[in-house]
Protein backbone atom coordinates (compact mmCIF):
# COMPACT_ATOMS: atom_id res chain seq x y z
CA UNK A 1 0.00 0.00 0.00
CA UNK A 2 1.22 3.14 -1.09
CA UNK A 3 1.74 5.75 2.14
CA UNK A 4 0.35 9.00 1.08
CA UNK A 5 -0.49 10.63 4.56
CA UNK A 6 2.58 9.95 6.33
CA UNK A 7 5.10 12.02 4.17
CA UNK A 8 2.90 15.12 3.88
CA UNK A 9 3.09 14.65 7.96
CA UNK A 10 6.82 14.27 7.94
CA UNK A 11 7.24 17.27 5.50
CA UNK A 12 4.71 19.74 7.63
CA UNK A 13 6.99 18.49 10.99
CA UNK A 14 10.13 20.10 9.01
CA UNK A 15 8.52 23.43 9.99
CA UNK A 16 7.80 22.81 13.65
CA UNK A 17 10.97 24.54 14.98
CA UNK A 18 11.89 26.77 18.60
CA UNK A 19 13.00 29.98 18.10
CA UNK A 20 14.29 32.54 20.27
CA UNK A 21 12.30 35.22 21.64
CA UNK A 22 13.26 38.50 22.37
CA UNK A 23 10.53 40.69 23.26
CA UNK A 24 6.63 40.32 24.22
CA UNK A 25 4.24 39.31 21.61
CA UNK A 26 1.43 40.94 21.23
CA UNK A 27 -0.61 37.84 19.61
CA UNK A 28 0.81 35.80 23.19
CA UNK A 29 0.84 38.36 26.01
CA UNK A 30 -3.05 38.00 26.72
CA UNK A 31 -1.57 34.29 28.26
CA UNK A 32 0.31 36.12 30.68
CA UNK A 33 -2.03 38.69 32.34
CA UNK A 34 -2.42 37.65 35.41
CA UNK A 35 -6.37 39.71 35.38
CA UNK A 36 -7.47 37.29 32.36
CA UNK A 37 -6.66 33.89 34.57
CA UNK A 38 -3.30 34.16 32.84
CA UNK A 39 0.62 32.53 33.90
CA UNK A 40 2.66 35.84 33.85
CA UNK A 41 5.59 32.79 34.68
CA UNK A 42 4.78 31.23 31.27
CA UNK A 43 5.66 34.83 30.17
CA UNK A 44 9.32 34.84 31.57
CA UNK A 45 10.01 31.10 30.22
CA UNK A 46 9.14 32.36 26.55
CA UNK A 47 11.71 34.95 26.95
CA UNK A 48 14.74 33.42 29.13
CA UNK A 49 13.55 29.09 28.25
CA UNK A 50 12.65 29.12 24.39
CA UNK A 51 15.12 26.37 23.83
CA UNK A 52 13.00 24.03 26.00
CA UNK A 53 10.07 24.96 24.81
CA UNK A 54 7.47 21.83 23.96
CA UNK A 55 7.22 21.78 20.51
CA UNK A 56 3.73 21.45 19.22
CA UNK A 57 2.48 18.07 17.11
CA UNK A 58 1.86 17.91 13.51
CA UNK A 59 -1.55 17.71 13.53
CA UNK A 60 -1.83 21.31 15.51
CA UNK A 61 0.64 22.97 12.99
CA UNK A 62 -1.71 21.56 10.40
CA UNK A 63 -4.41 23.70 12.30
CA UNK A 64 -1.77 26.63 12.07
CA UNK A 65 -1.96 26.27 8.34
CA UNK A 66 -5.41 26.51 7.69
CA UNK A 67 -5.88 29.29 9.29
CA UNK A 68 -2.97 31.11 7.44
CA UNK A 69 -5.28 29.61 4.26
CA UNK A 70 -8.35 30.59 5.51
CA UNK A 71 -7.21 34.08 6.53
CA UNK A 72 -5.78 34.71 2.46
CA UNK A 73 -9.16 33.15 1.56
CA UNK A 74 -10.75 36.26 3.26
CA UNK A 75 -8.44 39.00 2.27
CA UNK A 76 -8.98 37.53 -1.81
CA UNK A 77 -12.82 37.73 -0.67
CA UNK A 78 -12.33 41.52 0.88
CA UNK A 79 -10.17 42.92 -2.18
CA UNK A 80 -12.94 41.02 -4.56
CA UNK A 81 -16.20 42.43 -2.78
CA UNK A 82 -14.25 45.69 -3.14
CA UNK A 83 -12.85 46.58 0.17
CA UNK A 84 -9.42 46.93 0.36
CA UNK A 85 -7.19 46.21 3.27
CA UNK A 86 -4.01 47.82 3.61
CA UNK A 87 -0.74 47.51 5.49
CA UNK A 88 -1.61 43.73 5.56
CA UNK A 89 1.42 41.86 8.08
CA UNK A 90 2.51 45.41 8.99
CA UNK A 91 5.55 44.92 11.73
CA UNK A 92 4.48 46.71 15.67
CA UNK A 93 7.24 47.52 17.58
CA UNK A 94 6.14 49.36 20.82
CA UNK A 95 9.70 49.75 22.28
CA UNK A 96 8.88 51.33 25.50
CA UNK A 97 7.72 48.29 26.61
CA UNK A 98 9.22 45.48 24.11
CA UNK A 99 5.88 44.52 22.52
CA UNK A 100 6.03 43.35 19.30
CA UNK A 101 3.69 41.75 16.71
CA UNK A 102 2.03 41.67 13.05
CA UNK A 103 -1.05 43.19 12.48
CA UNK A 104 -3.54 41.41 10.04
CA UNK A 105 -4.17 44.37 8.54
CA UNK A 106 -6.45 47.63 8.85
CA UNK A 107 -9.85 48.65 7.25
CA UNK A 108 -10.72 52.37 6.11
CA UNK A 109 -13.41 54.07 7.71
CA UNK A 110 -13.70 57.89 7.03
CA UNK A 111 -9.51 58.01 6.53
CA UNK A 112 -9.02 56.41 9.64
CA UNK A 113 -7.23 53.53 9.46
CA UNK A 114 -8.84 50.38 12.20
CA UNK A 115 -6.86 47.47 12.95
CA UNK A 116 -8.07 44.11 11.65
CA UNK A 117 -7.53 40.93 12.99
CA UNK A 118 -9.26 37.74 10.86
CA UNK A 119 -9.63 34.96 13.02
CA UNK A 120 -11.14 31.32 11.66
CA UNK A 121 -12.72 29.37 14.02
CA UNK A 122 -14.69 25.46 14.87
CA UNK A 123 -18.12 26.05 14.17
CA UNK A 124 -18.96 25.64 17.54
CA UNK A 125 -16.32 28.12 19.23
CA UNK A 126 -17.83 30.37 15.91
CA UNK A 127 -21.54 29.94 16.91
CA UNK A 128 -20.53 31.68 20.49
CA UNK A 129 -18.88 34.48 19.23
CA UNK A 130 -21.55 37.12 18.68
CA UNK A 131 -20.51 40.23 20.37
CA UNK A 132 -17.29 41.46 21.75
CA UNK A 133 -18.01 40.10 25.60
CA UNK A 134 -17.60 36.68 24.33
CA UNK A 135 -14.12 36.74 23.57
CA UNK A 136 -13.50 36.91 27.48
CA UNK A 137 -14.82 33.18 27.51
CA UNK A 138 -11.85 31.32 26.67
CA UNK A 139 -8.05 31.78 27.27
CA UNK A 140 -7.06 31.93 23.37
CA UNK A 141 -10.01 34.83 22.69
CA UNK A 142 -8.81 36.89 25.54
CA UNK A 143 -5.41 36.43 23.54
CA UNK A 144 -7.50 38.42 20.94
CA UNK A 145 -8.19 40.93 22.42
CA UNK A 146 -5.32 41.49 24.22
CA UNK A 147 -3.50 41.61 20.91
CA UNK A 148 -6.74 43.43 19.40
CA UNK A 149 -5.83 46.04 22.46
CA UNK A 150 -2.12 46.75 21.74
CA UNK A 151 -2.57 47.73 18.47
CA UNK A 152 -4.90 50.02 18.95
CA UNK A 153 -2.85 52.08 21.67
CA UNK A 154 -0.08 51.66 18.75
CA UNK A 155 -1.82 53.64 16.51
CA UNK A 156 -3.48 54.96 18.67
CA UNK A 157 -7.46 54.23 17.79
CA UNK A 158 -10.44 53.76 19.86
CA UNK A 159 -11.51 50.96 17.33
CA UNK A 160 -10.97 47.58 15.97
CA UNK A 161 -12.84 44.87 13.79
CA UNK A 162 -12.61 40.97 14.19
CA UNK A 163 -13.48 39.04 11.22
CA UNK A 164 -14.59 35.78 12.31
CA UNK A 165 -14.94 32.79 10.04
CA UNK A 166 -16.47 29.72 10.03
CA UNK A 167 -14.11 26.76 9.25
CA UNK A 168 -17.22 24.21 8.04
CA UNK A 169 -19.87 26.49 6.49
CA UNK A 170 -17.48 29.57 5.66
CA UNK A 171 -20.14 32.10 8.02
CA UNK A 172 -18.50 35.32 8.40
CA UNK A 173 -19.17 37.80 11.13
CA UNK A 174 -17.73 40.90 12.14
CA UNK A 175 -17.26 42.66 15.48
CA UNK A 176 -16.43 45.67 17.00
CA UNK A 177 -13.94 46.03 19.37
CA UNK A 178 -13.55 49.42 21.39
CA UNK A 179 -10.59 50.18 23.06
CA UNK A 180 -10.69 48.56 26.69
CA UNK A 181 -8.12 50.97 28.63
CA UNK A 182 -8.36 49.00 31.81
CA UNK A 183 -7.22 45.67 29.36
CA UNK A 184 -4.40 48.21 28.00
CA UNK A 185 -3.38 48.84 31.75
CA UNK A 186 -2.89 45.21 32.03
CA UNK A 187 -0.85 44.59 29.13
CA UNK A 188 1.46 47.15 29.82
CA UNK A 189 2.14 46.01 33.02
CA UNK A 190 2.49 42.54 32.31
CA UNK A 191 5.16 43.33 29.62
CA UNK A 192 6.78 45.42 32.15
CA UNK A 193 7.21 42.75 34.86
CA UNK A 194 8.20 40.10 31.90
CA UNK A 195 11.03 42.80 31.19
CA UNK A 196 12.32 43.00 34.89
CA UNK A 197 12.41 39.08 35.48
CA UNK A 198 14.12 38.54 32.08
CA UNK A 199 16.53 41.37 33.15
CA UNK A 200 17.31 39.81 36.07
CA UNK A 201 16.71 35.94 35.52
CA UNK A 202 13.62 35.83 37.76
CA UNK A 203 10.74 34.25 37.52
CA UNK A 204 6.92 34.91 39.31
CA UNK A 205 5.53 32.67 41.28
CA UNK A 206 3.62 29.70 39.95
CA UNK A 207 -0.10 29.88 39.40
CA UNK A 208 -2.12 27.30 40.88
CA UNK A 209 -4.87 26.57 38.20
CA UNK A 210 -3.81 23.51 37.01
CA UNK A 211 -6.01 23.40 33.88
CA UNK A 212 -3.53 26.36 32.63
CA UNK A 213 -1.17 24.24 33.69
CA UNK A 214 -1.94 21.63 31.26
CA UNK A 215 -1.63 23.41 28.22
CA UNK A 216 1.59 24.99 29.34
CA UNK A 217 4.23 24.76 26.47
CA UNK A 218 6.63 24.67 29.59
CA UNK A 219 5.10 22.43 31.90
CA UNK A 220 7.69 19.97 31.74
CA UNK A 221 10.37 22.49 33.10
CA UNK A 222 7.97 23.90 35.62
CA UNK A 223 6.32 21.42 36.89
CA UNK A 224 8.97 18.17 36.26
CA UNK A 225 6.68 16.06 39.52
CA UNK A 226 3.34 17.22 38.38
CA UNK A 227 1.72 14.03 36.26
CA UNK A 228 -0.97 15.49 33.83
CA UNK A 229 -3.63 13.63 33.08
CA UNK A 230 -5.56 14.02 29.61
CA UNK A 231 -6.84 17.51 28.80
CA UNK A 232 -10.85 18.64 30.00
CA UNK A 233 -12.64 20.02 27.18
CA UNK A 234 -16.21 20.34 27.65
CA UNK A 235 -18.68 20.49 24.49
CA UNK A 236 -22.10 22.30 23.87
CA UNK A 237 -23.95 19.32 21.44
CA UNK A 238 -27.42 18.70 22.07
CA UNK A 239 -27.43 15.82 19.90
CA UNK A 240 -24.56 14.06 21.35
CA UNK A 241 -25.99 14.87 25.09
CA UNK A 242 -29.31 13.13 23.93
CA UNK A 243 -27.26 9.69 22.99
CA UNK A 244 -25.70 9.89 26.37
CA UNK A 245 -29.02 10.06 27.82
CA UNK A 246 -30.52 7.01 25.79
CA UNK A 247 -27.56 5.06 26.80
CA UNK A 248 -27.65 6.18 30.50
CA UNK A 249 -30.99 4.77 30.20
CA UNK A 250 -30.73 1.63 28.45
CA UNK A 251 -27.93 1.01 31.00
CA UNK A 252 -30.23 0.91 34.09
CA UNK A 253 -32.90 -1.38 31.45
CA UNK A 254 -29.95 -3.35 30.99
CA UNK A 255 -29.31 -4.18 34.63
CA UNK A 256 -32.57 -5.54 35.07
CA UNK A 257 -33.34 -7.37 31.74
CA UNK A 258 -29.86 -9.13 32.47
CA UNK A 259 -31.47 -10.46 35.86
CA UNK A 260 -34.52 -11.50 34.50
CA UNK A 261 -33.17 -13.25 31.48
CA UNK A 262 -30.80 -15.11 33.92
CA UNK A 263 -33.91 -16.34 35.81
CA UNK A 264 -35.45 -17.51 32.41
CA UNK A 265 -32.47 -19.05 31.07
CA UNK A 266 -31.95 -20.90 34.62
CA UNK A 267 -35.80 -22.52 34.60
CA UNK A 268 -35.52 -23.25 31.09
CA UNK A 269 -31.74 -25.65 31.62
CA UNK A 270 -34.20 -27.61 33.80
CA UNK A 271 -36.02 -28.70 30.32
CA UNK A 272 -33.41 -28.96 28.42
CA UNK A 273 -32.44 -32.62 27.15
CA UNK A 274 -28.90 -34.78 27.74
CA UNK A 275 -27.31 -32.74 25.07
CA UNK A 276 -28.41 -29.29 26.75
CA UNK A 277 -30.51 -28.56 23.71
CA UNK A 278 -33.63 -27.07 24.20
CA UNK A 279 -36.89 -26.56 22.26
CA UNK A 280 -39.85 -25.96 24.19
CA UNK A 281 -42.90 -23.63 23.91
CA UNK A 282 -44.48 -21.76 26.71
CA UNK A 283 -48.01 -20.44 25.71
CA UNK A 284 -47.08 -17.69 23.09
CA UNK A 285 -43.25 -17.85 22.93
CA UNK A 286 -41.04 -20.83 22.03
CA UNK A 287 -36.75 -21.18 23.80
CA UNK A 288 -34.51 -22.88 21.45
CA UNK A 289 -31.43 -24.04 23.22
CA UNK A 290 -28.40 -25.49 21.25
CA UNK A 291 -24.84 -25.92 21.67
CA UNK A 292 -22.28 -25.34 19.24
CA UNK A 293 -18.48 -25.58 18.68
CA UNK A 294 -18.09 -25.67 23.09
CA UNK A 295 -20.48 -22.20 23.19
CA UNK A 296 -24.58 -22.11 24.16
CA UNK A 297 -27.18 -20.24 22.27
CA UNK A 298 -30.14 -19.65 23.90
CA UNK A 299 -33.17 -17.46 21.92
CA UNK A 300 -36.81 -16.65 22.72
CA UNK A 301 -39.08 -15.89 20.02
CA UNK A 302 -42.72 -15.23 19.70
CA UNK A 303 -44.48 -17.58 18.26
Amino acid sequence: MVDIVGPVYKNVAKRIKRMPCNSNRASSIGYFIPQLGGCLRRGVYERLNWQEKELHTAETQLIFDEGNEQEQWILRALADAGIPVIEQQTYYEWKAYNITGHIDGKIIDNSIAYPLEIKSMHPQIFDTMKVYEDFRKKPWTRAYTAQMTIYQLCQPVDLGYFLLKNKSNGQLRQIEAKLDYDLGEWCISTAEQINEHVKIGTYPVRISDREICKKCPFKLICLPDIQFGPELKITEDPLFEKKLDSYIDLKSSYKEYNSLWNKITSQAEAQADENGELNLVVGKYKITRTKKNNRTYTEVSEI
